[in-house]
């Protein structure tokens, strides 16, 4: 198959092309910085310019999967290169719904942006209405909780371990007793294997998943998991602390039956995944 990746130079996006090529499909990222794995094609250029847009041949490719639309410009840019028919993959957030009054959450619930994520989450809801109520007749909906492995970027299990490892204060907002829930970005990058290798010619998809793994943590028990597999024992914490690197909400604590029933996936736990990112994070930092 041939597949576009619009991204595919860091984390999720990266981890996804590797797969595919491994897999003998013939991968073209497209991204500003102009860089993607060995054995794919890359095209240099931004999402935010027509002329970049203009320059991709979109006919070529069975597949689309769109890493990084952040707003509904971006979507009314790219629009009219979509094909109809072509499968659409776009990485939502589970910060598009709206902050509910009962957890856990699932599919049917409101696209209106958690309060906590700002605009980021707004504007993810938006593009998803938008996608909704396009031409498009076989897309595909992501909204991931904290993605979390290797190769990550952002400071999450990272930030943890460095803390524990080099005796510094950990910083938490609120309590800790906020819940979470987190997917690992191979997981992530199986399910979206899941989604391409498994289209059926002829039959049209409009479908919308939550994505993440089967347990709901509190910031406290996530930091003590950690702790276990580092052996450490005693550790400094400063509670109701603004320079948090995750807000106080509940965040991510959303049903995954669907997703699990359509593409009989399994989510790993934290614990079944921590040793192999902790070597890894400790080889890389």
């Amino acid at each position: 198959m041939t597949i576009l990746i619009i991204g595919g130079n860091r984390f999720v996006g990266k981890l996804l092309a590797e797969a595919l090529i491994k897999l003998n499909n013939e991968v073209t990222v497209f991204n500003r910085k102009g860089t993607g794995p060995e054995g794919c094609l890359i095209i240099k250029g931004d999402r935010n310019n027509l002329a970049d847009l203009e320059r991709i041949n979109f006919s070529h490719f069975d597949c689309v999967v769109d890493m990084c639309l952040y707003n509904p410009g971006q979507f009314k840019l790219i629009e009219p290169f979509l094909n109809t028919e072509m499968p659409y993959i776009f990485i939502s957030s589970g910060a598009a719904y709206k902050d509910p009054e009962i957890w856990p959450i699932d599919e049917n619930n409101k696209l209106l942006g958690m309060e906590a994520y700002g605009n980021y989450g707004i504007e993810k809801a938006e593009v998803e209405n938008l996608i909704n109520k396009s031409a498009l007749l076989d897309h595909k909906i992501l909204r991931p909780t904290y993605i979390v492995g290797e190769g990550n970027h952002n400071p999450r299990l990272g930030h943890y371990i460095k803390c524990l490892q080099n005796k510094e204060t950990i910083h938490i907002a609120g309590n800790g007793e906020n819940i979470i829930s987190l997917v690992f970005a191979d997981d992530v990058v199986d399910l979206i294997l899941l989604m391409i290798t498994s289209k059926k010619p002829g039959i049209i998809h409009m479908e919308d998943y939550n994505v993440c793994n089967d347990e709901f943590l509190t910031v406290n028990s996530l930091i003590n998991i950690i702790a276990d597999e580092l052996n450490i024992k005693e550790m400094t914490i400063e509670y109701n602390s603004s320079e948090a690197i995750l807000p106080p909400n509940n965040y991510g604590v959303f049903k995954n039956d669907k997703v699990k029933f359509s593409y009989n996936i399994k989510f790993k736990n934290l614990k079944e995944s921590l040793p192999s990112y902790i070597e890894w994070y400790n080889k890389n930092n």
